[in-house]
């Protein structure tokens, strides 16, 4: 058995490979042991998941989502308290929501602040968009992954996705961030955070989504949701262009929508 990202012997690792993080409320899209190998695990879970999933854009939207972590916390978030500019960090539980000052020396303020002032401002500095870096390369290894994913059954398809040539680029770029620097990819919010979706009655939220495209223009796209916001990488080349060709003949849907799915605003 090869690693699909190295294409070392990997019969020797022990973990399984989680396309989506875990702290993304992943718990059933995983890959066996050995279609990722150990270094390579650790690598994208120290390299570009947890520095993606620290950055402020996933913490916020994990606490607005109230998704914890595999210790079962959810994140803080930081926020600035008025009349005083104290710097906050806000926690929230399952049972409700607080606040307390970041630093120690704050509390001091913080206490009066909440002593002389029956109201104030508690200030949230929004942040509207991923780090591109960072999440590129979380495309570019898990469209690999899910490709691994949808192949598994097929006898010989995963020695065919390692040895593949046109691959090779979006391999080395999520592995070693290789030149060109960037591997650009498209977004778009395709419904609410908090959307509750029915199906047979039943009410549920969709953290995330994935599948792959094959355009008539023979393009392979990777199409994930995540919390609503739709991304799209080309797997074989650094342009989207066919993507928009084909929302364009297609109304504009994702191709994420099965058919008869219906959802709640």
């Amino acid at each position: 058995m090869r690693c699909i990202f190295c294409k070392q012997d990997s019969g020797s690792s022990k973990a399984i490979e989680h396309i989506v993080p875990e702290s993304l409320g992943n718990e059933e899209h995983t890959l066996p042991v050995g279609i990722v190998c150990s270094k390579c695990n650790s690598y994208f879970g120290l390299k570009v998941e947890k520095p993606l999933l620290d950055s402020d854009y996933f913490r916020q939207a994990r606490f607005r989502n109230v998704v914890s972590n595999k210790e079962g916390r959810i994140p803080t978030i930081q926020g600035l308290l008025l009349p005083g500019i104290v710097p906050i960090e806000i926690l929230k539980e399952r049972s409700g929501q607080s606040i307390f000052p970041s630093r120690e020396r704050d509390i001091p303020t913080f206490v009066q602040s909440l002593r002389a002032n029956r109201e104030g401002k508690l200030i949230i500095p929004a942040t509207t968009v991923p780090d591109h870096n960072l999440m590129s390369r979380f495309l570019a290894k898990a469209a690999l992954e899910v490709l691994a994913f949808k192949m598994l059954k097929v006898e010989g398809a995963l020695d065919e996705i390692t040895d593949k040539p046109e691959l090779d680029a979006l391999r080395v770029y999520a592995r070693y961030g290789a030149s060109p620097a960037y591997w650009p990819f498209s977004t778009r919010p395709i419904y609410p955070e908090r959307k509750l979706f029915i199906e047979n009655t039943e009410r549920y939220e969709v953290l995330h989504e994935f599948d792959l495209l094959y355009t008539k223009s023979n393009e392979l796209y990777f199409v994930i949701a995540i919390f609503g916001m739709e991304y799209v990488l080309n797997m074989a080349d650094r342009e989207t262009s066919g993507y928009v060709d084909w929302l364009k003949e297609h109304g504009y849907e994702s191709p994420l929508y099965t058919e008869g799915r219906s959802s709640l605003q």
